[in-house]
């Protein structure tokens, strides 16, 4: 079956719940972060062309593909605003993990699509609550342009001990309770008109020129928040993606438009007051929690 959008999916930080920073000194990071950059798919094909040029302007590079972590503070600048310029849609889900220690879901105990353990259901999760937003954001766009519902194909970083089979069967069974009415979550659903079940995929982070632009969204914010003793955190390059992030148009009580980012193109989880963050680390969410007008009287 055909698609009109493609979703390129990474993550940055790690999903483990047992022992988490800053409880334990190298406990696994506080924050993991999903991350989608949505294209239509008659652009897809622009995804290499904007790493080319990105690649194309750092000095003295021998490789062909981006990874965020291993650039210094320029290059991270350059692939940014290259990536606010493309045509794309940007979404991140944030966890702050403090709160989730030692959780452990007991409605999954032995079923074999967890046996992995918790970080299945950590990262499966996150992604749920990033595909609600990035689901609606395509039926949206897809009955505005085409009249009708279009279809989603879902690429993933592929990340070792992960089976994405159980993904496809996870969202078979998610759409099975949607259908039914039978959701545990009940605050949030698919708009399951944009999924096709047989387009789930998961592919080397070098081998697709999106996954890699996927993983500068992931890590620019994972370093807007990521705060030790020995290192501060850093909003500016997760700023200065903020044209590409989803939003929605909202209306204040002048009646003036603006659009909104937070609780949309980016979500946190749990709640600003729930997730009890640093000043430091509230920064970011200032910055996207602030209007954008779009015109005032």
């Amino acid at each position: 079956m055909s698609v009109d959008y493609v979703a390129y999916i990474d993550e940055a930080g790690d999903d483990g719940l047992k022992r988490v920073y800053p409880f334990y000194e190298n406990g696994s990071s506080e924050w993991f972060i999903v991350s989608c950059l949505l294209v239509r798919a008659e652009n897809d094909h622009l995804m290499l062309d904007t790493v080319k040029s990105i690649v194309s302007q750092f000095k003295n590079s021998q490789r062909m593909d981006i990874h965020y972590r291993d650039l210094i503070p320029a290059k991270k600048k350059i692939a940014c605003e290259a990536i606010a310029l493309a045509k794309i849609r940007s979404f991140v889900v944030m966890s702050n993990k403090k709160n989730m220690q030692n959780y452990y879901n007991e409605k999954i105990r032995g079923r074999p699509e967890y046996a992995e353990g918790d970080k299945n259901f950590l990262y499966w999760w996150t992604v749920r609550c990033l595909l609600e937003r990035v689901t609606e954001e395509c039926e949206i766009q897809s009955l505005k342009d085409k009249k009708s519902p279009q279809k989603l194909r879902i690429i993933f970083s592929r990340r070792g001990g992960m089976n994405y089979n159980h993904f496809r069967d996870y969202l078979i069974k998610l759409h099975g309770q949607s259908i039914s009415g039978s959701l545990y979550n009940k605050f949030g659903d698919l708009r399951w008109s944009a999924i096709d079940h047989q387009e789930i995929f998961a592919y080397d982070h070098k081998s697709m020129a999106g996954l890699q632009l996927a993983d500068v969204v992931a890590s620019a914010f994972y370093q807007a928040v990521a705060e030790t003793p020995t290192r501060e955190c850093d909003p500016q390059f997760a700023k200065m993606l903020k044209k590409t992030v989803a939003f929605k148009v909202e209306m204040a009580r002048d009646g003036d438009k603006y659009r909104r980012r937070f609780g949309y193109g980016v979500k946190l989880l749990p709640s600003l007051k729930k997730a009890e963050l640093t000043a430091q680390q509230t920064r970011i969410f200032d910055i996207y929690s602030a209007p954008d007008w779009i015109k005032r009287r």
